[in-house]
């Protein structure tokens, strides 16, 4: 059966640094296959994840897939941890996600200190993960960040839930 993971990025298109730390698991884990189509959906921050622009690009990407689609939310937790507003706006998602029978996917605290293993100045981000691809520093990570069941500092559930989705 033919698979399309739509993922859903907080960074922009022209960033596009949540897609390159991304694809590069993706390479590394999930070669290419001819029945599963990995596509990005930039939605500019994660207050976005449901504004009308968001649901049009993913109904989009849907409606042109023969098979069968799944939405990937991925977003940073922050310090939802010990800040009740971001912590809100992170229940609010998983809310979100449950009710459209999304996949939520966190990085904790964000995407750079999962992969980078520390946080990156904003304005750094950009060069930083262009660096990781270039370097090909993927193959320098410990995969078992990415298999946590619960927010953990520096972990993830992205390959709990492409393992869900695509098995082995």
């Amino acid at each position: 059966m033919n698979k399309q993971l739509i993922f859903c990025l907080e960074t922009n298109r022209k960033a596009n640094t949540d897609w390159i730390y991304i694809q590069e698991l993706l390479r590394k884990e999930y070669p290419p296959n001819a029945s599963v189509k990995f596509t990005p959906v930039y939605m500019g921050s994660k207050q976005k994840y449901n504004s009308k622009g968001v649901k049009r690009d993913i109904k989009e990407k849907v409606s042109m897939y023969p098979g069968e689609s799944y939405i990937l939310m991925c977003i940073d937790t922050d310090n939802f941890a010990s800040n009740p507003i971001q912590r809100r706006e992170f229940d609010e998602i998983e809310k979100y996600c449950e009710e459209n029978h999304y996949h939520l996917i966190w990085f904790n605290i964000d995407i750079e200190d999962v992969f980078q293993g520390h946080r990156i100045d904003s304005k750094n981000k950009v060069a930083e993960a262009a660096k990781f691809q270039r370097n090909k520093l993927i193959e320098k990570i410990d995969l078992s960040l990415f298999k946590k069941n619960k927010a953990s500092i520096h972990g993830s559930n992205l390959c709990n839930i492409l393992k869900d989705i695509l098995g082995e």
